[in-house]
C-alpha cells in the first residue's frame, strides 16, 4: 500500500454500507485504513444530512479535519448529496464525492495527487470493507424512497426507491457469509416494497418474501429485518417469518405516532387503535417476537391530548425496544410550513416523559432470568464476552455479557440469562 485514508463515518447502517464500498474503492486503489487521523494522507468524511443535529456534526467533522492541515479532506454522503452547493460554501474541502461509482473514485485522488501507478484493478460495484470486525453485517437492498411522509427529506435528496436484483443481493450476502458473518441484517428506506420497481406491483411484501426466501436459502445463522412501514405486510408475511427458523422474531416498525389527526398531518396511515390491533395480530403469530418502534414528539399542531394520546399507546404496547424523537423542522419538507409549531421546550419534556412511560412500562415485561437463549459472541472485553441474541439487534438494543468463557467471534453458543440490567443482560453458558 503506498498511502493511508481514514474515514470519519457518520450516520445510519444505510451509510455505513457506503463507508464501507467507499473503502473497498480505496483499498483497490492502494489506500490501506488508519484509525489514526494523523497517519493519513487522505480522510474521507462520510456524512449525514437527515436532520439538523446531524447536519451540525457532519460539518463540525469536516472543520475538525479541514483545520488539521495536515491531509487531503474529501467529503461525501447525504449532507453533499442534499446541499449540492456545499463545495461553493467550503472551499477548504479537498473533494467531493457523490457516488460509490470506482472511476469517480479513481478519478478524484488522481486529481489531488495521489499516484494509482500499478492499482488497475476495479472494484466491484457492492464490494466492501467491513468496519465492524464481528459476526453481523448490514445489506442493503434498496436506496430512495416512494413515501412522502411530510417530516422526512429523504426523497428529496435520494430520490424514488431504487430495488437491486435478487441475484445481487444473493451474492452479495455470500460474500459475507464467506467472510465469516453470522447475522444479516436487511435495511433501506423502503423495505416492505422492496422490489415493485424492478419486479412490479406486489402487495403485502410479496418480492420481499421471494428475496428471503433466497437469503435463508445460504449457510447463515439469523437475517433480522430493519425498517418495516406498519400496515404495509400482510398477516401470511408474519406467518412466513415465524415458520422460517433464520428470521429473526423480530419486528422493526417506525410507527412515529399514535394519534390519527398527527399522522394524517404526517402523511402517515392509520392510528393508535389500528396498531394495537395489528402488533396483537402479530403477537398471536409469533408469540415470542421482539418488537421495536421509533416515535416523533412535538410534531406541528401536536396538542397535549394528541400527546396523551401517544402516551397511552406506549404503555398499551408493551414494546421492548423504543426510540423518540423531538420533531426537526427541515427545510425542504411539507412540514416545515405547516403552523402551529411546538415550543422546543415542550418538545423535550414530552420527549422525556414519553421516555419515561416507556421505561416504567418495561419493568412489567416478563423476566429473562432464568431463560437459555442462542447467542453470536461479537467481541471480547476484559474476558467478557458481549453477545446478541434474536431479540437484540446491533447498535441499537442491549447486548448479553456471556461469562466464563473463552470463545471465539462469529460463535453460537446456548446461554442461561442470570441477571437482568437496565437494558443489557448478564448470562453464562448453559451447562
Amino acid at each position: 500500500m503506498n498511502h493511508k485514508v481514514h474515514l470519519a463515518h457518520l450516520g445510519c447502517a444505510k451509510n455505513m454500507v457506503d463507508s464501507e464500498i467507499f473503502l473497498a474503492h480505496f483499498d483497490r486503489l492502494g489506500f490501506s485504513q488508519t484509525e489514526n487521523p494523523n497517519d493519513a494522507d487522505l480522510v474521507l468524511v462520510n456524512t449525514c444530512g437527515f436532520i439538523t443535529a446531524a447536519k451540525e456534526q457532519s460539518i463540525d467533522t469536516i472543520f475538525e479535519h479541514v483545520e488539521a492541515k495536515n491531509r487531503r479532506v474529501v467529503v461525501a454522503g447525504c449532507l453533499y448529496q442534499r446541499y449540492a452547493n456545499l463545495p461553493e460554501q467550503m472551499p477548504e474541502v479537498d473533494g467531493w464525492l457523490r457516488t460509490n461509482n470506482y472511476k469517480d473514485v479513481r478519478t478524484l485522488i488522481q486529481k489531488l495527487g495521489f499516484n494509482t501507478d500499478g492499482f488497475t484493478s476495479t472494484a466491484n460495484q457492492y464490494e466492501r470493507v467491513l468496519l465492524e470486525k464481528n459476526s453481523h453485517a448490514y445489506l442493503r437492498i434498496s436506496e430512495g424512497c416512494n413515501k412522502n411522509c411530510s417530516f422526512c427529506s429523504i426523497p428529496g435528496f435520494k430520490g424514488r426507491m431504487v430495488s437491486r436484483t435478487i441475484e445481487s443481493l444473493v451474492e452479495e450476502a455470500q460474500t459475507l457469509i464467506d467472510n465469516g458473518i453470522k447475522e444479516l441484517n436487511i435495511v433501506s428506506q423502503d423495505t416492505c416494497n422492496y422490489g415493485v420497481d424492478i419486479y412490479g406491483a406486489g402487495k403485502g411484501g410479496k418480492h420481499f418474501r421471494t428475496l428471503l426466501e433466497k437469503l435463508t436459502e445460504l449457510d447463515i445463522e439469523r437475517v433480522r429485518l430493519l425498517y418495516l412501514y406498519p400496515l404495509w405486510l400482510d398477516h401470511n408475511f408474519y406467518e412466513f417469518m415465524a415458520e422460517n427458523p433464520k428470521i429473526c422474531n423480530y419486528i422493526d416498525m417506525p410507527l412515529q405516532h399514535a394519534s390519527q389527526k398527527v399522522l394524517k398531518s404526517m402523511k402517515r396511515p392509520g392510528n393508535g387503535d389500528r396498531y394495537l390491533e395489528e402488533i396483537s395480530k402479530i403477537r398471536t403469530i409469533m408469540p415470542d417476537v421482539s418488537m421495536r418502534t421509533t416515535l416523533i414528539v412535538g410534531f406541528p399542531g401536536e396538542t397535549e391530548a394528541d400527546f396523551q394520546e401517544l402516551n397511552d399507546f406506549v404503555r398499551e404496547a408493551n414494546f421492548e425496544w423504543l426510540g423518540a424523537f423531538p420533531y426537526y423542522r427541515e427545510e425542504n419538507t411539507t412540514a416545515f410550513n405547516l403552523n402551529e409549531q411546538v415550543h422546543h421546550k415542550t418538545k423535550y419534556r414530552r420527549q422525556r416523559q414519553i421516555l419515561n412511560t416507556y421505561h416504567q412500562m418495561r419493568q412489567n415485561l416478563p423476566s429473562r432470568i432464568g431463560q437459555t437463549h442462542r447467542v453470536i459472541l461479537e467481541e471480547k472485553i476484559d474476558n467478557i464476552w458481549l453477545a446478541r441474541t434474536y431479540f437484540q439487534a446491533p447498535e441499537v438494543d442491549g447486548v448479553v455479557y456471556v461469562k466464563n468463557h473463552d470463545g471465539y467471534t462469529g460463535e453460537l453458543l446456548d446461554v442461561t440469562i442470570t441477571n437482568e440490567l437496565d437494558f443489557d443482560l448478564e448470562a453464562d453458558p448453559k451447562v
